[in-house]
């Protein structure tokens, strides 16, 4: 029994339609440390964290900001406009593995010899073209993890918004304690600056003791100005990562002690590979970039496409006639000019320039878990010393101006105590956030 020509051409189109020109996907060869270099210091945990890293600082307000933050910040909203569009393109790109099917109408009427006609024709169409070498399926892969890429990289929008919030906050709330001791020592230097000229007027000092203090009072006020400046500033920041307007957010009023300090818990550097989705989003564009390929090595091959047709026709009060035929078409390119070759050496180059990147990322992702690992040791070490360094420089300023009321000791000792305590008070605060930013750093550049 003779097999019909166009069912063996469509047996062979589907058994061949089942290959792909697109290479075999490697994740780029690369050195993985097995661990971190600057654990000592730190107070590592062992056991993952499974909880976001902002609850973990025990600040309800902070987490009411966040997930403000998550809902209504401006640029995860793009971002997700940005995965929308890409599903539409991977649409787009999937639409050659079905057929197209299209029908047509007309109608006429025709007069002749005092008389009328009608007619009415009808059809319909149906193509396909038969993926032989998959590339329409390499294109739809290629689109579909462009889509994977967007959403990766709105994972890491999502975790830059969190954690520049979570610093945003905190650093207003250091300012509020800066604020809070910078007014203390204005308060203290304006007694000083009144027991000094009610001692000029006295004649027991002279007017350059007045004019010293006078100076250092100058100093705190401006001291004061600057950072409830940057205060505002932080927060008007902060109105923006929440999607709000400057005016309609009012500055946190906490102090820093409100946010605790966690343990850190850290995870191998393998593990990053799966957890950033900065990599991830790097992986995905190359997974993509590899089915790129095999669509320009399929397009130097024949294509092969198949269509049925039926046309129906009738004119009134006369019977319908149809009539269908079937056909196959095979396409083949010769000669494109370097179309062709230069689009392959394009998207191959593409590829080799993604692995590149890829493994980039990879690095400045060790890179960034160290700064922040090195960074926590650093403000670790430095909170012990402070909370010593405040300690005593308290303790001298209390000596110092005992003795100062008592005439045992001239105004320049005094006012150099008096820096002096500002000074640790106010480093002190500022170390303490620094540890906070970065754990909160660690965290980011973990992955979570």
């Amino acid at each position: 029994m003779r097999k019909h020509p166009l069912k063996s051409t469509i047996a062979l189109s589907l058994a061949l339609s089942a290959c792909s020109l697109a290479p075999n996907y490697q994740r780029p060869q690369m050195t993985v440390p097995t661990g971190w270099s600057s654990v000592a210091g730190v107070g590592v945990d062992a056991q993952p964290s499974t909880t976001p890293f902002w609850q973990e600082l025990g600040n309800a307000d902070l987490d009411r900001l966040i997930e403000i933050a998550l809902a209504q910040n401006l640029d995860l909203e793009a971002a997700l406009h940005r995965i929308e569009q890409a599903r539409g393109q991977a649409k787009v790109a999937a639409s050659p593995l079905y057929p197209t099917v299209s029908a047509s109408g007309s109608a006429s009427r025709t007069f002749q010899d005092q008389k009328d006609t009608n007619s009415v024709r009808g059809g319909g169409s149906i193509s396909y073209e038969v993926d032989l070498w998959g590339k329409n399926r390499d294109a739809a892969k290629s689109a579909d993890y462009n889509v994977d890429a967007t959403q990766f990289d709105r994972e890491a929008l999502r975790l830059v918004v969190t954690a520049d919030v979570t610093d945003f906050y905190a650093q207003i709330l250091s300012l509020n304690d800066r604020i809070r001791i910078a007014e203390f020592n204005l308060k203290n230097a304006e007694e000083i600056l009144r027991i000094i000229e009610a001692r000029y007027n006295a004649g027991g000092v002279s007017g350059l003791e007045v004019s010293q203090q006078r100076v250092a009072v100058n100093g705190f006020r401006a001291t004061l100005a600057a950072l409830t400046e940057q205060r505002a500033t932080s927060a008007n920041a902060l109105a923006i990562l929440l999607g709000r307007p400057p005016q309609n957010l009012s500055a946190p009023t906490a102090q820093l002690a409100s946010l605790k300090m966690p343990q850190v818990n850290l995870t191998p550097p393998s593990t990053l590979l799966t957890a950033r989705p900065d990599i991830q989003s790097a992986e995905a564009g190359l997974r993509g970039a590899n089915a790129d390929i095999g669509v320009a090595r399929a397009a130097f091959f024949p294509s092969l496409t198949l269509s049925a047709d039926t046309v129906i026709a009738a004119g009134f009060g006369n019977p319908a006639a149809a009539a269908s035929s079937l056909a196959s078409s095979l396409l083949a390119p010769i000669f494109t000019g370097g179309r062709l070759t230069g689009n392959l050496q394009s998207v191959t180059a593409r590829q080799k320039e993604l692995a590149a990147q890829y493994q980039k990322t990879v690095l400045v992702a060790f890179q960034e878990v160290e700064d922040a690992l090195a960074a926590l040791k650093s403000n670790n070490e430095q909170a012990a010393l402070s909370v010593e360094s405040v300690k005593e420089s308290q303790n001298a300023y209390d000596i110092a101006k005992a003795r100062f009321d008592a005439g045992a000791i001239d105004y320049l000792t005094l006012l150099e105590t008096q820096r002096s305590l500002y000074q640790a008070q106010d480093s002190q605060i500022a170390i303490n956030q620094g540890q906070l930013v970065a754990y909160v750093q660690l965290r980011k550049a973990l992955g979570a």
